[in-house]
């Protein structure tokens, strides 16, 4: 069902290193409809304590990119679909700052429901400043099925 080699389990890949710009955080809070003024005003941020505009926490997902990563084959026949993600905040993501976005399967295992095997990948993403410290991570969650079973 799931084609992973066990030795590639916690294998950090790198995705990305992203230098963010205030300009990419007043895109993406106009977009999503967030107009508070921390994301949008450096004067705005500075009064409030912070050195520059921060990113809305959703942002993160941008700088991940737009799917699950590190890969992971499947047998042929069998689809999977997203089940899930926990996101851990340590710090803000500011402007002006670059982050290196870093992440690992870190769990695949199988198991039997009331319809079946199904299999389940669980990958971590680490956003990290440069100073290397993490200041987000994303859990993200993947079911694999049979594409002949409903899920």
């Amino acid at each position: 069902m799931i084609k992973l080699d066990p030795s590639q389990i916690g294998q950090e890949t790198l995705l990305a290193t992203v230098t963010v710009t205030a300009e990419e955080i007043r895109r993406f809070a106009e977009a999503v409809g967030d107009l508070n003024p921390l994301y949008l005003d450096a004067e705005a941020a500075r009064t409030a304590g912070y050195s520059d505009v921060i990113a809305p926490p959703l942002f993160c997902m941008k700088m991940r990119g737009g799917r699950m990563r590190p890969d992971v084959p499947l047998e042929p026949g069998y689809a999977s679909l997203h089940a899930g993600q926990d996101l851990e905040f340590v710090d803000e993501i500011y402007a002006g700052q670059t982050y290196t976005i870093t992440a690992k399967v870190a769990e695949a295992y199988e198991k039997t429901g009331r319809s079946g095997p199904m299999g389940f990948i669980v990958r971590e993403v680490a956003i990290k400043n440069a100073s290397g410290r993490v200041v987000v991570t994303l859990k993200e969650r993947q079911i694999v099925r049979s594409a002949e079973k409903r899920i």
